[in-house]
């Protein structure tokens, strides 16, 4: 069962009014203006492809972009790096992610550039690893999972009506994630 967050807090009441009419033109009276929430389903639908960094034909999720959008829609958010374990002369690194009430984790091995791990890491390649991981713990709230699975935009459920993925659609700024 997805897990649910009160953004309330976070909207203002320009927001607020401006979801009403949403919810009041397109008859969806399941929308909680009240107690606006999200969920996975939700989260899952950012579009994030503008965010998407290439490199040898691999998509990757800016770190960066990745930890900012988690925080504007969770301000309790928190991560912590777990201790690494080695695979021999290579390293795997953990990273979980408390967000939206659950806590979720990912492994990354230390890798170069051909998606290769490697053998004897330095600071920085672990480091690098580190951010991906990061952005990966983050993806498993649903913010950008589906690069995972090699696709470049989230599909659209046939029976959601998801309030983020519709407003954020029709009114968030280009490059910008709404909380709801």
């Amino acid at each position: 069962m997805d897990s649910e967050i009160n953004i309330a807090p976070m909207l203002n009441e320009k927001i607020i009014h401006s979801m009403q009419l949403m919810a009041a033109k397109t008859n969806h009276t399941h929308l909680k203006i009240k107690e606006c929430t999200m969920q996975y389903k939700e989260l899952r639908q950012i579009n994030v492809s503008q965010h998407i960094e290439k490199k040898n034909g691999l998509s990757y999720l800016s770190w960066s972009w990745a930890v900012d959008q988690l925080l504007q829609l969770d301000g309790d958010a928190n991560w912590e790096y777990l201790e690494p374990k080695a695979f021999g002369d290579t390293l795997m690194v953990f990273c979980k992610v408390t967000a939206f009430g659950k806590a979720r984790t990912a492994q990354l091995p230390v890798m170069n550039y051909r998606n290769q791990a490697i053998p004897n890491p330095n600071a920085y390649e672990v480091n690098t690893a580190m951010q991906r991981c990061l952005a990966k713990a983050i993806s498993l709230h649903g913010i950008g999972l589906y690069i995972y699975a090699g696709e470049d935009l989230p599909t659209l459920d046939e029976h959601s009506t998801s309030k983020s993925s519709t407003y954020m659609k029709d009114n968030a700024p280009k490059n910008e994630v709404s909380a709801c």
